[in-house]
């Protein structure tokens, strides 16, 4: 069965960051935490709004067992470093009402090379503070795509170029299908009418002899669907966490494994996904670059690693990834993007 991953950031991620969201999911024996705590899972974008998932730790039965809920109550602030500071309220629209943490939003925008203070304060849980910088976007040219066989199927191989690497940087390719929903109208008499209801499409019916067009527009379900990533790279990190024929959420290359002003990385994509089985899952393929936060990375490492070695174990036999959030639980990390979409489905 395939798995729908919530709208988060963005997200982005698309990511944004809707594989961490999912880590808000697991429990924790009780020799993790000895006293509940805030929960942030957060990856910033830039261009997006602000969106900050926040939860906390409470203790089952005798406390043998640690689980994540929602937190409603908390007064959340960001600040920029020699910017403005301004408050989040917690979001209750129906797009958030299947994630496991409470998304607390602000319509201000993201923007690179800016650092971002959060704090978030609870009455009974105390004080949590992060900080995080969001980088220069990626300059990235997406050269070439071209159908492949590697690791025993047919892939989509996509050839990227870096061409701005700086020192100490820090990248990540992943990729998704956003699930787009297909709308469409008319306008007659300066009323604009919705063809896909009951009372639309009778309309339509009366008045299309009259010249009137018919037209369409998608808008994002903001739900995503991961597609799997390939790289036959012995300089990413990847190399180092599992056989590089298997397949992975992300694609990361460190500092260490960057080493010159540009790069050229070869990708597969999984095309699974490509073309929607039912209407439901139509939707654009977004193969993303993202530069990111030292924290950022180093955590989303540790939550892939933990997904290759650990997949088959209890989540009660599994620790936390280390984050930045002091005296609390998760990551706070920024990032920029650059992405490349590709239409498979027709939206008709």
């Amino acid at each position: 069965m395939k798995k729908k991953i919530p709208y988060l950031f963005i997200i982005c991620l698309v990511a944004m960051l809707c594989v961490v969201m999912n880590a808000c999911r697991k429990s924790f024996s009780s020799s993790d935490l000895i006293e509940d705590k805030l929960v942030v899972l957060s990856e910033i974008v830039s261009g997006d709004s602000v969106k900050i998932p926040i939860g906390r730790t409470f203790k089952v039965g005798n406390g043998g067992i640690i689980r994540f809920d929602k937190l409603n109550d908390a007064k959340v602030m960001i600040r920029e470093l020699n910017g403005p500071s301004y408050a989040l309220q917690p979001n209750f629209s129906p797009e958030y009402s299947n994630n496991a943490a409470t998304i607390y939003t602000n319509r201000r925008r993201l923007r690179t090379n800016t650092t971002y203070f959060l704090e978030v304060r609870h009455a009974t849980l105390g004080t949590v503070t992060a900080t995080t910088t969001i980088l220069p976007a990626p300059h990235i040219s997406f050269v070439d795509t071209a159908s492949q066989a590697y690791a025993g199927k047919q892939l989509l191989a996509c050839k990227i170029a870096i061409t701005d690497i700086l020192p100490a940087d820090n990248y990540m390719i992943e990729a998704v299908k956003e699930l787009l929903k297909v709308r469409h109208f008319f306008f007659y008499n300066g009323v604009r009418y919705d063809y896909d209801t009951p009372e639309g499409y009778a309309k339509y019916q009366q008045v299309k002899s009259l010249g009137v067009l018919l037209r369409k527009d998608t808008v994002s379900q903001k739900k995503f669907l991961r597609i799997n990533i390939y790289t036959e790279d012995p300089h990413s990190v990847n190399a180092d966490l599992d056989i590089l024929q298997n397949p992975f959420r992300r694609i990361f290359y460190s500092e260490k494994d960057l080493n010159s002003t540009a790069y050229n990385a070869k990708i597969y994509l999984d095309p699974t996904f490509f073309v929607a089985m039912n209407n439901s899952e139509l939707g654009r393929i977004r193969l993303q670059v993202k530069r990111c936060s030292k924290e950022l990375f180093d955590y989303l490492v540790t939550y892939e690693k933990y997904r290759i070695d650990f997949s088959g174990l209890p989540s009660t036999q599994l620790n936390s990834p280390n984050g930045n959030i002091s005296n609390g639980l998760g990551i706070f990390g920024g990032a920029s993007r650059r992405e490349n979409i590709f239409y498979f489905d027709k939206l008709e």
